[in-house]
Protein backbone atom coordinates (compact mmCIF):
# COMPACT_ATOMS: atom_id res chain seq x y z
CA UNK A 1 0.00 0.00 0.00
CA UNK A 2 1.39 3.38 -1.03
CA UNK A 3 1.50 6.50 1.10
CA UNK A 4 1.39 10.06 -0.22
CA UNK A 5 3.57 12.75 1.31
CA UNK A 6 2.87 16.37 0.47
CA UNK A 7 5.98 18.45 -0.28
CA UNK A 8 6.40 22.10 -1.23
CA UNK A 9 9.09 23.60 -3.48
CA UNK A 10 10.85 26.24 -1.35
CA UNK A 11 11.37 28.53 -4.36
CA UNK A 12 8.12 28.24 -6.34
CA UNK A 13 5.91 27.33 -3.35
CA UNK A 14 4.22 24.72 -5.56
CA UNK A 15 3.00 21.67 -3.63
CA UNK A 16 3.70 18.20 -5.01
CA UNK A 17 2.67 14.69 -4.00
CA UNK A 18 5.58 12.34 -3.26
CA UNK A 19 4.91 8.62 -3.19
CA UNK A 20 6.22 6.47 -0.36
CA UNK A 21 5.79 2.99 1.01
CA UNK A 22 3.48 2.29 3.92
CA UNK A 23 6.53 2.56 6.19
CA UNK A 24 7.25 6.04 4.85
CA UNK A 25 10.18 5.06 2.58
CA UNK A 26 10.30 7.39 -0.40
CA UNK A 27 10.03 6.06 -3.95
CA UNK A 28 12.43 7.70 -6.35
CA UNK A 29 13.69 7.57 -9.90
CA UNK A 30 17.15 8.46 -11.12
CA UNK A 31 17.36 11.80 -12.87
CA UNK A 32 20.81 11.15 -14.32
CA UNK A 33 23.76 8.78 -14.38
CA UNK A 34 25.11 7.53 -11.04
CA UNK A 35 28.17 9.80 -10.87
CA UNK A 36 26.96 12.57 -13.16
CA UNK A 37 26.47 15.34 -10.62
CA UNK A 38 29.67 14.95 -8.63
CA UNK A 39 31.67 14.54 -11.87
CA UNK A 40 30.06 17.66 -13.36
CA UNK A 41 31.07 19.70 -10.31
CA UNK A 42 34.73 18.71 -10.63
CA UNK A 43 35.04 16.55 -7.51
CA UNK A 44 35.72 13.28 -9.37
CA UNK A 45 39.27 12.33 -10.38
CA UNK A 46 41.47 9.63 -11.85
CA UNK A 47 45.18 8.88 -11.93
CA UNK A 48 47.38 6.23 -13.55
CA UNK A 49 51.02 5.49 -12.86
CA UNK A 50 53.48 6.33 -15.63
CA UNK A 51 56.00 3.75 -14.44
CA UNK A 52 55.34 0.04 -14.90
CA UNK A 53 55.93 -2.17 -11.88
CA UNK A 54 56.37 -5.98 -11.90
CA UNK A 55 53.55 -7.99 -10.33
CA UNK A 56 54.19 -9.68 -7.02
CA UNK A 57 53.80 -13.43 -6.53
CA UNK A 58 53.12 -13.25 -2.79
CA UNK A 59 51.23 -10.87 -0.52
CA UNK A 60 53.48 -7.80 -0.08
CA UNK A 61 53.91 -5.62 2.96
CA UNK A 62 54.99 -2.07 2.07
CA UNK A 63 55.64 -2.44 -1.70
CA UNK A 64 53.01 -0.98 -4.06
CA UNK A 65 52.34 -0.35 -7.71
CA UNK A 66 50.58 2.89 -6.70
CA UNK A 67 50.23 4.61 -3.34
CA UNK A 68 47.56 7.23 -2.63
CA UNK A 69 47.52 9.35 0.52
CA UNK A 70 44.71 11.62 1.72
CA UNK A 71 46.43 14.85 2.79
CA UNK A 72 43.32 16.42 4.35
CA UNK A 73 43.25 17.42 7.99
CA UNK A 74 40.97 15.54 10.39
CA UNK A 75 37.37 16.42 9.57
CA UNK A 76 38.27 17.29 5.97
CA UNK A 77 37.44 15.57 2.71
CA UNK A 78 37.45 11.81 2.41
CA UNK A 79 38.37 10.03 -0.83
CA UNK A 80 35.57 7.67 -1.89
CA UNK A 81 37.03 5.10 -4.26
CA UNK A 82 35.00 4.39 -7.41
CA UNK A 83 37.33 1.98 -9.22
CA UNK A 84 40.81 0.44 -9.14
CA UNK A 85 42.57 -0.70 -12.31
CA UNK A 86 45.86 -1.78 -13.88
CA UNK A 87 47.17 -2.05 -17.45
CA UNK A 88 49.81 -4.59 -18.51
CA UNK A 89 52.59 -3.13 -20.67
CA UNK A 90 54.92 -6.13 -20.68
CA UNK A 91 53.40 -9.60 -20.77
CA UNK A 92 54.86 -12.75 -19.27
CA UNK A 93 56.70 -15.22 -21.50
CA UNK A 94 54.58 -17.98 -19.94
CA UNK A 95 50.82 -18.21 -19.48
CA UNK A 96 50.00 -16.38 -16.26
CA UNK A 97 47.13 -15.33 -14.02
CA UNK A 98 46.73 -11.71 -12.89
CA UNK A 99 44.69 -10.03 -10.17
CA UNK A 100 44.34 -6.75 -8.26
CA UNK A 101 45.04 -6.34 -4.55
CA UNK A 102 44.86 -3.35 -2.20
CA UNK A 103 45.55 -2.37 1.39
CA UNK A 104 43.91 0.49 3.32
CA UNK A 105 45.71 2.13 6.23
CA UNK A 106 43.95 2.30 9.58
CA UNK A 107 46.00 5.09 11.20
CA UNK A 108 47.23 8.54 10.20
CA UNK A 109 50.61 8.51 8.46
CA UNK A 110 53.29 11.10 7.74
CA UNK A 111 53.44 13.19 4.59
CA UNK A 112 54.04 11.41 1.28
CA UNK A 113 55.90 13.06 -1.62
CA UNK A 114 53.58 13.82 -4.55
CA UNK A 115 54.76 12.40 -7.89
CA UNK A 116 51.65 12.41 -10.09
CA UNK A 117 48.90 14.91 -10.86
CA UNK A 118 45.27 13.83 -10.70
CA UNK A 119 43.00 14.55 -13.66
CA UNK A 120 39.36 15.58 -13.42
CA UNK A 121 36.81 13.14 -14.85
CA UNK A 122 34.81 16.01 -16.36
CA UNK A 123 37.55 16.79 -18.89
CA UNK A 124 38.57 20.11 -17.32
CA UNK A 125 42.18 19.06 -17.04
CA UNK A 126 44.83 18.03 -14.54
CA UNK A 127 44.46 19.67 -11.17
CA UNK A 128 46.10 20.20 -7.80
CA UNK A 129 42.67 20.94 -6.32
CA UNK A 130 42.47 17.55 -4.65
CA UNK A 131 43.44 16.10 -1.29
CA UNK A 132 45.17 13.18 -3.03
CA UNK A 133 48.95 12.83 -2.84
CA UNK A 134 50.12 10.08 -5.19
CA UNK A 135 53.36 8.11 -5.46
CA UNK A 136 53.97 5.43 -8.09
CA UNK A 137 55.73 2.29 -7.01
CA UNK A 138 56.31 3.82 -3.58
CA UNK A 139 56.58 2.07 -0.24
CA UNK A 140 53.87 2.33 2.38
CA UNK A 141 54.68 3.10 5.98
CA UNK A 142 55.17 0.06 8.19
CA UNK A 143 51.81 0.48 9.94
CA UNK A 144 49.73 0.67 6.75
CA UNK A 145 51.75 -1.91 4.83
CA UNK A 146 51.08 -5.15 6.68
CA UNK A 147 50.47 -8.50 4.99
CA UNK A 148 47.23 -9.11 6.89
CA UNK A 149 45.72 -5.90 5.47
CA UNK A 150 46.04 -6.76 1.75
CA UNK A 151 42.78 -7.79 0.07
CA UNK A 152 41.89 -9.07 -3.41
CA UNK A 153 39.44 -7.03 -5.44
CA UNK A 154 37.81 -7.64 -8.82
CA UNK A 155 38.15 -10.71 -10.97
CA UNK A 156 41.43 -12.38 -11.89
CA UNK A 157 42.35 -12.80 -15.56
CA UNK A 158 44.11 -15.70 -17.23
CA UNK A 159 46.60 -14.69 -19.90
CA UNK A 160 45.57 -16.16 -23.28
CA UNK A 161 48.78 -15.58 -25.28
CA UNK A 162 52.32 -15.43 -23.92
CA UNK A 163 54.54 -12.33 -24.12
CA UNK A 164 51.76 -9.95 -25.16
CA UNK A 165 50.91 -6.76 -23.31
CA UNK A 166 47.45 -5.23 -23.18
CA UNK A 167 45.80 -7.12 -20.34
CA UNK A 168 43.59 -4.74 -18.36
CA UNK A 169 42.34 -5.34 -14.82
CA UNK A 170 39.33 -3.39 -13.56
CA UNK A 171 37.46 -3.50 -10.25
CA UNK A 172 34.29 -1.52 -9.59
CA UNK A 173 34.53 -0.31 -6.01
CA UNK A 174 31.52 2.02 -5.90
CA UNK A 175 32.36 3.51 -2.51
CA UNK A 176 33.16 0.25 -0.71
CA UNK A 177 36.59 1.73 0.08
CA UNK A 178 36.96 5.15 1.70
CA UNK A 179 40.34 6.77 2.37
CA UNK A 180 39.81 9.01 5.41
CA UNK A 181 41.94 12.08 6.07
CA UNK A 182 45.54 11.14 6.81
CA UNK A 183 45.25 7.53 5.66
CA UNK A 184 47.03 5.81 2.77
CA UNK A 185 45.92 3.22 0.22
CA UNK A 186 48.25 0.85 -1.61
CA UNK A 187 47.44 -0.87 -4.91
CA UNK A 188 49.37 -3.71 -6.57
CA UNK A 189 48.96 -6.57 -9.03
CA UNK A 190 49.52 -10.18 -8.05
CA UNK A 191 50.36 -12.87 -10.58
CA UNK A 192 51.66 -16.39 -11.03
CA UNK A 193 55.09 -15.01 -11.97
CA UNK A 194 57.03 -11.72 -11.77
CA UNK A 195 57.57 -11.32 -15.51
CA UNK A 196 54.64 -9.02 -16.21
CA UNK A 197 54.70 -5.26 -15.63
CA UNK A 198 51.64 -3.15 -14.86
CA UNK A 199 50.72 0.50 -14.45
CA UNK A 200 48.18 0.81 -11.63
CA UNK A 201 45.49 3.46 -11.32
CA UNK A 202 42.44 4.60 -9.42
CA UNK A 203 39.23 6.63 -9.86
CA UNK A 204 37.64 8.41 -6.90
CA UNK A 205 35.56 11.36 -5.77
CA UNK A 206 35.96 13.60 -2.74
CA UNK A 207 33.49 14.84 -0.18
CA UNK A 208 33.25 15.81 3.47
CA UNK A 209 31.37 12.93 5.05
CA UNK A 210 30.68 11.76 8.58
CA UNK A 211 32.76 8.70 9.46
CA UNK A 212 31.62 6.57 12.38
Amino acid sequence: METKIRAENRVTRVATDIKASQAGELFGAAGGADYEDITRRGFSFHVKATTQVPSVVAIPTVATGLMVWNSAADGGKSMIVDAIFAVCLDGSDALATYGLIYVLGQTRVATVANELTARRNNGFGATSNTVAVIAEGGNLDGVTGVAIGWMPIGESINQAVVSLQGTALWADVDGRIIIPPGRALGIHTIASDVNSDFQCGMMWHEDVIRLA
